[in-house]
């Protein structure tokens, strides 16, 4: 009796299952048998089995899991990573068949499938289908397409509206819903099948621990700087680990923290095993949810430390003197549990509990605004229709921008969900690379020779995923049995740094929708491989501070220098000013007006406006500006004792790109009702000769823009107007 025949004598095998309504096909798994027991030890006597039932032609000893929620017990017939290539030996079949012969309260279960698709995971039926019935159907009719295939209802309204879950036996479940999804009142049935999956981080032997592999090498960090003139450089932040956090001066996140860190009003959902909501380093959103049991409460098991290390790398706190620091450290982490550990590296979920958990992130009142994803499923409807609500419903229908994992299986196939990032706007598939921006593989020079990245051309961005600093369940459990786990790795590490970047650009602009976001990130990637978009990195690695430059709607330069005149060398300043569009905004400047004041703020002594009737529009992501250049402005005192405040504020029109990767080009012709007009917070800046040199100004800072104290006309590149009034003179330069 072979292994397939062992687990299917109850049933007929089928070789498809509908999803996305198209066949998926399945075949009967050589890595997997399902036995049925209610037996409260029968999984410990399985794994007694599994060790006299090792033989030289195994991987290594077979996996025991004990789905006792279902009465089954799963055993793996070989073991070894996602990506490898099994055998079912005759000797492993011999030893199941003559064990359950002899065991009157273990019995053959159903028939355990899998997919021809990267994913190395087990699909087990367990007697469930989700069916939802085409719009005008009859109640009548549905209760009796149902009762006549003998379906019980179980779940109205789940996991989505107007969706059913319905029973019916373990063996016939494929071929059953099968039956439904082609019938013409049906607009899709699917099982919700029992999804026994490796976790995509890739642990080895050597994971827990320092990283000793490849000491003899050097990484060579990028140090190339932005176009754009660089903020006053932040103080490295008080977080004992984040000197050793490559990843984070990779992808260059202490640059972008000079324009953001974060916004607490910004969320990542972190759709996965749950997180330890007491970590001493995450700031949480609640309610968090836990599709695995229907309640508000994600705390995982003591060993399912997943979700807590995807959480701490896209927003662990950061200057708080403990651990490291996230990608979006001001963010908050909202926990969503899908699923549970089984031991051996695998949790197993349902369709039905991983369209839930995605549902309940993007419904208030938890609303989420990112989604991050570090798992794998096999195709299924539900889980699809779930991303595409995030996608069209998600932060009030700007859409919700996804993270998904491509697969640590070193071969060329994206897994499920991140292979649909081609069709749903806002979703990137993430590829892992390494410190040296390799694609990770198992011959790539970081040392782990037991994984690699998934590629292909579904692939967005790459992110780092080795060696990375996380949170890990407080305490004895989790990784490392301490706070925090050093070298965090996977796809499953790679996507939460695209996830908290995605936040850091919705903490700069919350009204980008999800697609703009999506684009953003690919613009400012920087290309690695070959020229342009490849299957191993996509557009390219993250680059956060080039991202959130692009996700500002405005970008400003301004540079002030006392400047003394006339015999009694009174105190005027000197300003120059630039304002661009560096990101995906077509943008028009409608105002500006530069003040001086007195020393105390109190009075206006000068004023310079700009009002053109209107003026040109800027084209997104191009050199066009508009320069103002050598304002001059009356300030207080003279060369012996001066000062100077000053402050300036605009009003600008912007218009959204009219599709995806579609920018407006400079000079169309657009209607002031299809723009968007904004009047910009005021900015401040002083000097005196009491404190030499006058200071950055920090609000500018904080707002995107820089100011400097010399003279910062640079070279012009766009049009602008030179205003003097020591000569009386006004010089407009069009380019």
């Amino acid at each position: 009796m072979s292994v397939e025949n062992l687990s299917n004598t109850n049933g007929e095998a089928e070789g498809f299952y509908y999803a996305d309504g198209e066949k998926i096909a399945i075949v009967p798994s050589s890595h997997f048998v399902a036995l049925q027991s209610n037996s409260p030890d029968a999984a410990e006597r399985m794994s007694s089995l599994s060790a006299a039932g090792t033989s030289a032609n195994l991987n290594g000893p077979a996996g025991v899991f004990d789905l006792k929620e279902y009465g089954l017990v799963v055993l793996q017939v070989a073991n070894g990573t996602a990506g490898a290539n099994f055998a079912a030996p005759n000797a492993t079949a011999a030893v199941l068949e003559a064990f359950v012969s002899n065991q009157p309260d273990i019995n053959p279960g159903p028939q355990v499938y899998e997919t021809l698709t990267p994913e190395r995971e087990a699909l087990i039926p367990i007697g469930e289908i989700l069916v939802r019935f085409k719009p005008g159907i009859s109640e009548d009719a549905k209760r009796e397409l149902l009762e006549g295939n003998g379906l019980e209802l179980l779940k109205v309204d789940y996991p989505e509206p107007g969706t059913y879950l319905v029973g019916t036996s373990r063996e016939e479940t494929v071929k059953v819903a099968n039956r439904l999804h082609e019938s013409k009142l049906v607009e899709f049935a699917q099982p919700n099948f029992l999804h026994l999956t490796p976790r995509l981080s890739a642990p080895a032997s050597t994971m827990i621990g320092p990283y000793t592999a490849v000491i003899d090498q050097s990484p060579v960090f990028e140090t190339t700087s932005s176009a754009e003139p660089a903020a006053a450089p932040l103080a490295p932040p008080n977080d004992p680990a984040f000197v050793s956090q490559w990843n984070l001066n990779k992808i260059r996140a202490p640059q972008a923290w000079e324009i953001s860190r974060g916004n607490p009003a910004i969320s990542v959902a972190i759709i996965d095993e749950g997180c330890d909501m007491s970590h001493e380093d995450l700031n949480y959103k609640l309610p968090g949810y836990d599709a695995y049991t229907g309640d508000s409460n994600p705390q995982p098991n003591a060993n399912d430390a997943h979700g807590t290390a995807c959480g701490g790398v896209a927003a662990m706190r950061s200057n708080n003197a403990r651990g490291g620091a996230g990608v979006a450290p001001d963010c908050k982490v909202m926990p969503i549990r899908i699923a549970q550990g089984v031991g051996g590296g695998f949790w197993d979920t349902t369709d039905a509990k991983v369209a839930d958990g995605i549902r309940k992130a993007v419904d208030a009142p938890r609303s989420a605004d990112v989604l991050s994803n570090s798992y794998s499923v096999g195709p299924s409807t539900v889980v699809t229709n779930a991303f595409r609500y995030a996608q069209t419903n998600g932060r009030g229908g700007k859409g919700c921008p996804m993270a998904a994992a491509a697969g640590n299986g070193n071969i060329l196939g994206v897994i499920y969900p991140a292979r649909l990032s081609p069709t749903i706007p806002g979703m990137l598939a993430v590829s892992a690379s390494n410190e040296w921006d390799q694609r990770k593989s198992k011959t790539s020079l970081d040392g782990e020779n037991w994984w690699g990245s998934n590629f292909g051309p579904e692939i967005d961005v790459a992110a780092p995923g080795v060696h990375i600093y996380a949170s890990d369940i407080m305490g004895g459990a989790g990784y490392s049995g301490g706070n925090y786990v050093p070298n965090f790795n996977g796809t499953s590490s790679a996507t939460p740094h695209v996830a908290g970047l995605m936040a850091l650009i919705l903490s700069v602009d919350p009204d980008l929708r999800s697609w703009e976001v999506e684009d953003i990130i690919k613009l400012t990637a920087d290309d690695l491989g070959p020229g342009g978009r490849d299957q191993e990195f996509g557009f390219g690695r993250i680059n956060c501070r080039r991202a959130l430059e692009a996700a500002s709607r405005l970008w400003y330069e301004i540079s002030v220098v006392p400047e003394f005149i006339g015999l009694g060398r009174e105190c005027f300043m000197r300003m120059n000013v630039r304002i661009k569009t560096p990101g995906i905004n077509s943008l028009r400047l409608d105002s500006l007006v530069a003040t001086s004041h007195n020393p105390n703020w109190t009075a206006e002594i000068d004023r310079f406006e700009y009002r053109p009737t209107p003026g040109g529009i800027m084209a997104p992501r191009s050199t066009n500006d508009v320069r103002l250049n050598r304002i001059l402005l009356k300030a207080n005192g003279n060369q012996l004792s001066w000062s100077y405040r000053w402050a300036l504020a605009w009003t600008y029109t912007f218009w959204r790109p009219s599709g995806a990767a579609f920018p407006l080009a400079a000079g169309d012709p657009l209607a002031e009702s299809e723009g968007r007009q904004v009047k910009a917070d005021q900015v401040r800046g002083s000097g005196d000769s009491q404190g030499g040199t006058a200071p950055q100004n920090e609000s500018a800072i904080q707002t995107n823009g820089t100011t400097t104290n010399g003279n910062g006309t640079g070279t012009a590149t766009g049009d602008s107007i030179t205003v003097d009034r020591q000569t009386k003179s006004i010089t407009i330069v069009i380019r």
